[in-house]
């Protein structure tokens, strides 16, 4: 049977360090700001529940007996784990601890992860931050499994069981192949693209970024025509590439210079949104905070 350990209260380990710093019951009182004989009543608790003398004390002189070291020791390693556990609880209350999975579309890897992950995890070292990327279709499927706590993604659409905090937006440009008539033009005019095959996404009702695209599309006065959808936006850009037709995009898209391509900017006030997304009543402190931090670092 596991023998019951001896009752030693925390704050008779306390007053012990400061005798075993002092070796001096007054000046130990004076510090602790309790009087000589109450300490000494809790010194010789500890000795008692320990069954041997700590100290050594005669009119004069005090001085820590083999057992006292040893014991002293373990005093200190038992309040400074108990500190450090009372830091880290505080921590995770707020938010500056704990592990925090987060889902991204690749878009959103290009200038908004960069600009939140390092500044949270500088400013929270007790934060673990897992990274992983997903495809639109994907990332909220496995926020709603659980699979993440949080999802970083592009215009979403209204849903119940998902709550939405707008990080970021930006404006759209078109992604040309260099020798397109409107790569080098003084004014870009997205009506011009009316007769071009488009390279575009699939449509999912989960996010409203191809239907943003068709939007920009009809205030130019046209519908996009001969659409080959592809995966994802590097997918896109490299058909673009090759010649096989256009596409619009983020304007973050610009931080990729490739070979054989140009980005032209477009003049509208439809915008791309970067949305942190999180399951409908998760008030999980790590999720609230690297969700404000994010806010506040992308508006600043």
């Amino acid at each position: 049977m596991t023998q019951r350990p001896p009752h030693i209260e925390l704050r008779h380990l306390h007053s012990f360090l400061v005798v075993a710093e002092e070796l001096h019951f007054g000046r130990a009182a004076v510090r602790l700001g309790i009087a000589q004989p109450p300490l000494s009543q809790q010194i010789k608790r500890i000795e008692e529940a320990i069954g041997h003398r700590l100290l050594d004390r005669d009119t004069r002189n005090v001085s820590l007996t083999p057992a006292g070291e040893a014991f002293a020791e373990t005093a200190r390693a038992v309040l400074g784990q108990l500190s450090a556990g009372i830091e880290r609880a505080r921590d995770v209350a707020t938010g500056g601890a704990g592990r925090l999975a987060v889902g991204f579309t690749p878009t959103t890897a290009l200038r908004l992860l960069p600009r939140i992950v390092p500044v949270f995890r500088q400013e929270n070292p007790g934060a673990v931050i897992e990274l992983t990327e997903h495809m639109p279709a994907s990332l909220l499927e496995a926020l709603r499994l659980g699979q993440i706590d949080l999802a970083i993604m592009r215009d979403p659409s209204p849903m119940d069981d998902v709550v939405a905090t707008m990080l970021h937006e930006e404006a759209y440009v078109a992604v040309l192949p260099a020798a397109h008539p409107q790569a080098t033009t003084a004014r870009f005019d997205l009506a011009a693209l009316g007769a071009d095959p488009f390279v575009l996404f699939p449509h999912n009702a989960e996010s409203q970024t191809v239907a943003r695209v068709f939007a920009l599309c009809a205030e130019a006065g046209f519908v996009p025509r001969g659409i080959q959808q592809v995966p994802g936006w590097q997918t896109a850009i490299a058909m673009v590439g090759s010649g096989m037709g256009v596409t619009i995009l983020p304007e973050s898209v610009e931080n990729l210079q490739l070979p054989g391509i140009v980005y032209r900017h477009i003049a509208s006030p439809i915008r791309s949104t970067i949305a942190a997304v999180c399951r409908q009543g998760d008030a999980r402190p790590m999720v609230e905070a690297f969700i404000a931090r994010g806010a506040a670092i992308m508006s600043a």
